[in-house]
């Protein structure tokens, strides 16, 4: 004998989530149902799937017109990654997915870097497009272009240019006293008098 049952998760060979089948009694007593990977098909089931379904397309239809609208977005801009350079323009290092995120993270546009579809991280200087992997049904194209940050003519350059540097104070001239010098210190009045009283006149 068979039973009829609502899936409520995919089982293979079998169907995926909503719909209904036929199984035998033993199956859907002791497996389907226990794990709840299915439900029997009453008519009050049947009714609250519909109403499930329903809430969820809607809710689905709603997620992906946002989708929609944030790969517009995408569409539209053309980032600038700035990095560091040595001779040459060469890459100290290399942009991967999660420098791409990072600088649309800047543009209030949040995305997954594991979404950036970078087929291998990039090792040069210039401009670039990639793909953005928001829903299986929407794609969106972003281009960025990497920059050097300490390459003549940039603003970082330039800021890194005007920036005072620490000059030295100038070294006393010859004739100027030495600062902290001490001042050399007199002879007592009185050892001096004394020493004047002790001295002995010469005999005839």
């Amino acid at each position: 004998m068979t039973t009829e049952v609502i899936l409520l998760k995919p089982v293979a060979g079998l169907g995926t989530e909503g719909d209904k089948v036929a199984v035998k009694n033993g199956y859907a007593r002791n497996y389907l149902l226990p794990q709840r990977i299915a439900t029997l098909a009453t008519l009050a089931n049947v009714r609250q799937l519909d109403e499930l379904k329903r809430r969820r397309s809607e809710r689905e239809a709603a997620e992906l017109g946002a989708l929609r609208e944030i790969a517009d977005k995408i569409a539209k801009l053309t980032l600038s990654i700035p990095v560091q350079t040595g001779q040459g323009g060469k890459l100290f290092g290399a942009v991967t997915t999660h420098h791409i995120a990072e600088a649309l993270a800047k543009e209030n546009i949040v995305v997954e870097h594991r979404k950036v579809e970078l087929k291998h991280p990039i090792h040069s200087l210039g401009m670039f497009d990639v793909e953005i992997k928001l829903h299986p049904e929407v794609t969106a194209t972003l281009k960025f272009s990497v920059v050097s940050l300490n390459a003549p003519g940039t603003e970082e350059a330039a800021a890194a240019e005007a920036k005072p540097r620490g000059k030295r104070p100038p070294r006393a001239e010859g004739g100027e006293a030495r600062k902290g010098a001490r001042p050399e210190k007199a002879a007592p009045a009185g050892k001096a008098e004394r020493s004047e009283k002790g001295e002995k006149k010469p005999k005839k």
